[in-house]
């Protein structure tokens, strides 16, 4: 495990050490089920106990790890329940953002701030090898992320941040196939034409569209697993 990880320096110890921990179990380099060492990781981040401790109760709490007294912590799993639970929330608040593009009329707002997540996609599946697969999922998510937040539901922004997280775990087994990512980018090019070209009503179908299928395919991919991701 300690070679995951590397000594940090600046003060703000418990928020780095989050932070860290945080990005290695997004990009699955600590794997489900998975414990972490509290002395393991202090040692590798040349830090005390303390901060790795906070830092892993703050993790627990957005469920990304689960903490068994008197046995340790460890990464958390997603299971096929998880999993439809997840996209279930995904459906209702991503179907009620693309309808407030239209009510709010920021529609063409919305497609200039995609610009860029878009770009990053293309640019990570040019190629036929795929190497930069992390890119493509971090565009991804900005790509949803920034239809909910035009939504101007603060609320509503922090619950699907929070679910996003989980979302990313997701997307770090599903986008490591460069067809799965071209198909997902090939759903987002029918919810931009819907965006540019038709109303509400079929923007939101091709959308929860793609969401359900983005689902599917990772159900299938979580029953090859055995049952969990």
């Amino acid at each position: 495990m300690s070679e995951l990880f590397s000594e940090l320096k600046s003060t703000d110890l418990t928020e780095q050490t989050y932070s860290v921990i945080k990005d290695r179990i997004l990009a699955r380099q600590l794997h489900p089920g998975e414990r972490i060492s509290v002395a393991d990781v202090a040692h590798a981040l040349g830090v005390s106990r303390t901060p790795v401790t906070v830092a892993l109760k703050q993790l627990a709490a957005e469920g990304l790890v689960a903490i068994v007294p008197r046995v340790g912590t460890f990464v958390s799993r997603l299971t096929e329940r998880d999993v439809e639970e997840i996209f279930e929330t995904r459906r209702l608040i991503e179907g009620y953002a693309i309808r407030r593009l239209f009510e709010l009329g920021k529609v063409d707002e919305y497609l200039q701030a995609i610009e860029g997540p878009l770009a990053r996609m293309d640019h990570a599946t040019e190629d036929d090898d795929y190497a930069d697969y992390q890119t493509f999922i971090d565009a991804d998510r900005d790509l949803h992320m920034i239809l909910v937040e035009f939504s101007g539901n603060q609320r509503l922004i922090e619950i699907y941040r929070e679910l996003n997280v989980h979302v990313h775990i997701t997307r770090a087994h599903y986008m490591q196939s460069i067809e799965n990512a071209r198909e997902a980018r090939q759903e987002h090019d029918s919810v931009i034409d819907a965006l540019s070209h038709a109303g509400p009503a079929e923007a939101e179908s091709r959308l929860l569209t793609h969401i359900d299928n983005v689902c599917r395919r990772i159900l299938d991919l979580v029953e090859e697993l055995g049952g969990e991701l």
